[in-house]
């Protein structure tokens, strides 16, 4: 005896052989997927970075690029200066007459560890400041200004100094004339340094970088 043909679901009642009435394996659901035996068709999961709606793309830091040639002048002058600077510290410590009295040498001792640690941030200041980072050359830019401020006030008051000392019968210790040397030559390389950072050629390389959408 036939099984009678339900119009409802086509020809023939498919239960028997495992399809289902609602949709072929392969046919497109209601929503848009594929109807996989199901009503409701089934949507993979997007994969991982895939694009936001519009076409856009997770944002990115653009790269800066090669440094120009500024900028890498401006490393090696400021690097000279650190090792300048810490050259001549060690060469004053050396020279320098120290007085005979308790902590004289301890005093040197710490001028030459606080020598050390400028120079390193001569040294940090270089590698950040060829790497674009507009914070290092601000920084290098103050410390460029307060060199020479320093420096153009030993030259003013060291004569003051030594005039009131023998006025008053005392002797004041010099700088020996390769330690002010040393020290000219240190302040005319770091500000060399930096005014290269501030050249048309060089501007854009220290500009905030923006992100990419």
């Amino acid at each position: 005896m036939s099984t009678p043909q339900d119009p409802r679901y086509g020809q023939g009642n498919d239960q028997g052989n495992g399809q289902s009435p609602y949709g072929q394996q392969g046919r497109p659901g209601p929503y848009g997927g594929q109807d996989d035996g199901g009503r409701y068709g089934y949507q993979a999961a997007q994969p991982s970075g895939y694009a936001y709606p519009g076409g856009g793309t997770l944002p990115q830091q653009a790269e800066k690029g090669p440094a120009p040639r500024e900028v890498q002048r401006a490393y090696v002058l400021i690097l000279a200066a650190g090792v300048l600077y810490l050259a001549s510290a060690i060469i004053s410590a050396l020279t320098s007459e120290v007085p005979d009295m308790a902590g004289a040498s301890l005093g040197v001792g710490i001028g030459l560890v606080f020598s050390v640690v400028f120079a390193a941030v001569y040294v940090v200041l270089a590698v950040f400041i060829r790497k674009g980072h507009n914070w290092a050359r601000i920084t290098a830019t103050v410390l460029a200004a307060l060199n020479v401020l320093g420096l153009l006030a030993s030259f003013l008051l060291l004569p003051l100094a030594g005039q009131a000392a023998e006025a008053s019968g005392q002797s004041v210790a010099a700088p020996s004339g390769l330690s002010l040397a040393l020290s000219v030559i240190v302040t005319l390389l770091g500000v060399a340094g930096v005014v290269l950072t501030y050249l048309v050629p060089a501007r854009p390389y220290f500009a905030p970088r923006r992100l990419g959408y």
